[in-house]
């Protein structure tokens, strides 16, 4: 079934509806929500940017980099304490609870107005609802060292967990050059 980015943007209010008034029927809106939304990340980029394809590319990126992050703190989480004291040995003060921090204001204000659209307006990306964006200080350059190690970790899904080495690794690429 093919459905326009109009017919999209109506079945996301008409979720946003059945989940505020908490209407129970046939159709589950969440599941009907997350299928759009699910696998869609060029659709999320469109409803971000302009047309133009510089835009399109930095909701892409910042799409990437929520995902990453989204999987290695689902997978520091589920650390055991003594791999998180190993993590935090390895990796130094950004090895401490490991959690994504947002972008620079000054110089990323773009990165983090796309990050917040889609968490708090697009409801995406649960896990980092209602944090604080602003990282204040350059975080893009770490986050892109972090992208191309994490595209080599092959597919990491809910079921497919990030090890404490990989977790280690990653760490370190956002803090060093090279």
């Amino acid at each position: 079934m093919n459905v326009s980015d109009g017919e999209k943007l109506i079945i996301m209010m008409l979720c946003d509806i059945y989940k505020t008034l908490n209407v129970k029927g046939d159709v589950d809106a969440e599941l009907v929500r997350s299928s759009i939304l699910g696998g869609s990340r060029k659709w999320i980029a469109d409803k971000i940017a302009n047309d133009d394809g510089g835009s399109n590319r930095l909701a892409e990126e910042v799409s990437q980099i929520l995902e990453m992050w989204s999987a290695i703190e689902r997978g520091y989480k589920r650390l055991s304490a003594d791999e998180k004291d190993q993590v935090e040995a390895e990796a130094g003060p950004l090895g401490r609870g490991v959690r994504f921090s947002g972008f620079d204001d000054d110089t990323e204000h773009e990165y983090r107005d796309a990050a917040r659209h889609l968490i708090e307006d697009l409801n995406s990306f649960d896990r980092f609802q209602g944090r604080n964006l602003s990282a204040h200080m350059p975080t893009l350059d770490g986050y892109r060292r972090m992208l191309r190690l994490f595209a080599m970790m092959g597919p990491v899904s809910a079921d497919v967990k990030l090890t404490v080495r990989q977790i280690i690794s990653l760490a370190n690429a956002e803090k060093h050059q090279g």
